[in-house]
């Protein structure tokens, strides 16, 4: 990369970084309504988000097409095994739209009613939409499926729902599962300096999701422990493979949380439910993202701004949603925040 590609890309994450919301902003918004959450939120970020009462998907497109335009500029200077990396992290908004044809050709609902939750990825588009939404049955979509950049996720999913049937957790996190497994693997391809800086992100966001997926597969789903471990993806930061066995083998979620590392068991103390967990896990990756997209590696800055973004556009939906549906302001302050 030039100097000047570098000197640009680096004023561009700056510009963008500032424009991040961040959940104290968020708050701020809670008790305000739509149209004026909707002006702060312009005036905050420059996005000028705008609703459709007759199209309950218009405001979902609307958050990602404006991550997707803000992620080509940050890209663009890459090249190698940097730029493929980048572009299967940015999969991840992908994932929604494979989510949403597996599970609605699988309950067998209407074409019309999986179109509309399909999410816009416009040129970072790469599943064949209309084509998977004509064909006939299950099956036959994942066929042409596997024949897709999404082959070894799908055959991943097909895999779970044979063993386990309609359950559509199981079938998100198998589909999280194996794309976590690549991006690691992509990860690793990096030049050593750019992948130990991304991995200070990557560590904690795989922690977070082992975590979590561990602690549903044996005590929501009541997994055994082998069936359990097997389910997780590539390991983290601080939970290795031998750790998450260990973990797989306790009996209760207090047993696990007391068992955990202390880097990362210290903020997890006293919580009792799995959802209270998550919110802290969250909110940990997101401050270690945070503090990356500060350093001088470009590489993990650009990846911070992309975990961040995502979260934004979670974040944004569940608010201006809720308040669409009228919901009760602490009922959508515990969307985004838990009970803690």
């Amino acid at each position: 990369m030039s100097s000047y590609s570098s000197a640009y890309l680096s004023t561009r994450l700056s510009i963008f970084a500032s424009n991040l919301l961040g959940i104290h902003r968020l708050m701020d918004l809670l008790g305000l309504d739509l149209q004026t959450i909707l002006k702060r939120v312009n005036q905050f970020t420059g996005h000028d988000y705008r609703i459709d009462d007759t199209d309950s998907h218009y405001l979902e497109n609307q958050l990602a097409s404006s991550a997707l335009n803000d992620f080509q500029p940050i890209i663009r200077p890459f090249s190698g095994n940097e730029r493929l990396f980048f572009y299967y992290t940015i999969r991840w908004f992908e994932l929604v739209n494979l989510k949403v044809l597996i599970r609605g050709k699988f309950t067998r609902a209407d074409n019309s009613v999986i179109q509309q939750q399909l999410v816009d990825l416009g040129d970072f588009a790469e599943l064949p939409l209309k084509k998977l939404l004509e064909t006939e049955d299950p099956h036959e979509m994942l066929r042409l499926l596997e024949t897709t950049a999404y082959a070894g996720i799908v055959r991943q999913a097909r895999n779970v729902y044979e063993e386990h049937g309609n359950d559509l957790f199981l079938l998100d996190a198998t589909i999280d599962r194996s794309f976590f497994i690549n991006l690691k693997k992509r990860l690793l391809r990096l030049d050593n300096q750019d992948a130990s800086e991304v991995n200070q992100v990557m560590g904690v966001l795989l922690d977070r999701f082992n975590l979590l997926w561990l602690l549903r597969y044996r005590f929501s789903y009541h997994l055994s422990s082998a069936k359990s471990y097997f389910l997780l993806t590539a390991s983290g930061k601080n939970l290795h493979s031998a750790t998450l066995m260990r973990l797989a083998k306790l009996e209760t979620i207090d047993e696990v949380l007391a068992a955990l590392p202390d880097s990362l068991g210290a903020n997890l103390s006293g919580l009792k439910t799995i959802s209270d967990i998550e919110m802290v896990l969250e909110y940990s990756t997101l401050a270690i993202a945070s503090k990356v997209l500060k350093h001088n590696n470009l590489v993990s800055r650009c990846f911070a701004y992309i975990i961040l973004r995502e979260a934004e556009t979670r974040f944004l939906q569940a608010l201006i949603k809720g308040k669409q549906l009228a919901f009760d302001d602490k009922l959508i302050r515990q969307a985004l925040v838990g009970t803690i």
